[in-house]
This record gives structure tokens, C-alpha cells and sequence, in this order.
């Protein structure tokens, strides 16, 4: 069976001011692109993060929702509804790297809030034991590696 039909293409990035992002305790920004109505994360929340790993010129590496990229953007390839591939922690507990447990703190749950964190920042090496959430793929995580042997 064969499609004729073409998929719509996906939404661009959003943009977002740079004036509205906020500093990360221990480094990187966060801004937030809708607030949720849901309690506020704080230590010792438990937290199911969608993630999405991004390098800075916006081009997808990896992350909870499965994307393929595109020249139009990133198509998702599975939109994972049942949460299986979420990064899950409780914030306080050292699984997540730093960045991350400082950016979701006082978010409330249902808001959506994306983290720029500097490669250095939120990994460490060897990158199997750095804290999540890590890429799933061996060229991701070689990727990451050799960011963090740059001087």
C-alpha cells in the first residue's frame, strides 16, 4: 500500500525573546513557553520530563519524543503519548544533571519550559555515568564526548 498524502511540516522552533530567558543556578538560562496550572516543582518533586536535545544552530539529536530531521524542521516520528521514553527523577536526588534539576524548579506541572544548557555544564565524562537525561544513540553520545575533551 502506498501514500500519496504528504505529511504537514512541523511547526519551526519557537521563538523566544532573549530578554525573557532567566539564569540557572550553576549555569545555563531557562525562559518559560507556557505555565502550567498543576502544583510547583520543588525538592523532592517527582518529575516526568519530554526532553529534546538540540545543538545551537536548532538541528535535533535526540530526545523523549523521537524526531527525524528535516530541511523544513524535525518531523516526530513517534509523538510518545505513553510517556515511555520520559526522563523520570526526583528533583534533589542526582539523577539529572544539574542544569535540569535547578531549570524545573518552580515550574508548575503541565508548563512547558525549555533549558539552554551549555554541553559542559550538563554532562560530565564518561558520559555512561553522567547524570540524565542522556541520548540514546552511540553517534549522540560521541558527539557530546568530544565537546567535552575540547579545551
Amino acid at each position: 500500500l502506498v501514500s500519496t498524502a504528504r505529511a504537514a511540516a512541523p511547526e519551526p522552533m519557537e521563538s523566544v525573546e532573549i530578554s525573557a530567558y532567566l539564569k540557572i543556578p550553576g549555569g545555563g538560562r531557562y525562559a518559560d513557553l507556557a505555565i502550567g496550572k498543576g502544583a510547583e516543582i520543588a525538592e523532592g518533586s517527582k518529575v516526568s520530563l519530554q526532553w529534546v536535545l538540540r545543538r545551537s544552530n536548532g538541528y535535533y539529536v535526540d530526545g523523549s519524543v523521537k524526531m527525524l530531521s528535516s530541511k523544513s524542521g524535525a518531523v516526530v516520528t513517534n509523538p510518545n503519548f505513553d510517556e515511555t521514553s520520559n526522563f523520570l527523577f526526583t528533583v534533589g536526588d542526582g539523577t539529572a544533571m544539574p542544569g535540569v534539576d535547578a531549570g524545573v524548579r518552580g515550574m508548575r506541572q503541565g508548563g512547558k519550559r525549555r533549558l539552554v544548557l551549555p554541553t559542559k555544564a550538563a554532562y560530565t565524562l564518561p558520559i555512561d555515568k553522567s547524570p540524565g537525561p542522556l541520548p540514546d544513540g552511540y553517534g549522540p553520545r560521541r558527539q557530546i564526548e568530544r565537546e567535552l575533551q575540547r579545551d
